[in-house]
């Protein structure tokens, strides 16, 4: 049997303000996307995949609250991820300089908070890669696609990576601006869809 595809999956901003209908800052269209969320997530739990993530955990001062409405505030029910991008094995790691783990192997997912777009702000993000170690390929989805997402998929490329976004489950805000950010990965890495991502990495 050959040796399986080294790859990490990046999940982001999966939480209940961007994705219920109710959300202080709703994604129209976002929770259709839940399934194949939990599928992912699902399949990285079975066959040992790491997860690695971002999500914000916004004060009331914060500088982004000047564009989007105040949205995913640090303790408050809308910040909390959906259950079904959840794993049980979970290291938070908090948008300030810490000493990180130095043994990652019984976590199955790695949740950086942020305070900004970029989950590359918290002054943890490189650290936790090297900890990682070699994984050249990072399956990437979440929201908002060209806000969020498209700041993942330009750092890892940056960092060397290769990103493959998966489109059916990935949301946008606006269209034109997803196309983009969908244009730039295609260029520079790979698009694809849940049931290619299930069917290549099991």
């Amino acid at each position: 049997m050959p040796a399986k595809r080294p790859v990490i999956f990046w999940d982001v901003d999966t939480q209940v303000d961007f994705i219920r209908p109710d959300g202080k800052l709703y994604v129209p269209g976002a929770e259709k996307l839940i399934p194949n969320w939990k599928r992912l997530t699902d399949f990285a739990a079975r066959e040992g995949i790491l997860v690695l993530g971002d999500v914000d955990a916004h004060q009331p001062d914060d500088e982004e609250f000047k564009v989007y409405p105040p949205h995913c505030l640090a303790g408050t029910a809308g910040q909390q991820k959906i259950p079904e991008t959840i794993l049980p094995r979970q290291y938070l790691i908090p948008n300030r300089k810490v000493e990180l783990r130095r043994d990652l192997g019984p976590c199955q997912q790695v949740i950086l908070e942020k305070q900004t777009l970029d989950a590359f702000s918290n002054p943890n993000a490189d650290e936790l890669l090297r900890l990682v170690g070699p994984a050249p390929e990072v399956v990437v989805y979440g929201v908002v696609t060209e806000c969020c997402v498209d700041l993942v998929a330009r750092g890892l490329l940056e960092r060397g990576y290769r990103v493959r976004l998966v489109t059916d489950a990935t949301r946008h805000w606006d269209e034109e601006k997803a196309r983009a950010t969908l244009k730039l990965v295609e260029d520079k890495g790979e698009l694809v869809t849940t049931e290619r991502v299930l069917a290549e990495y099991g």
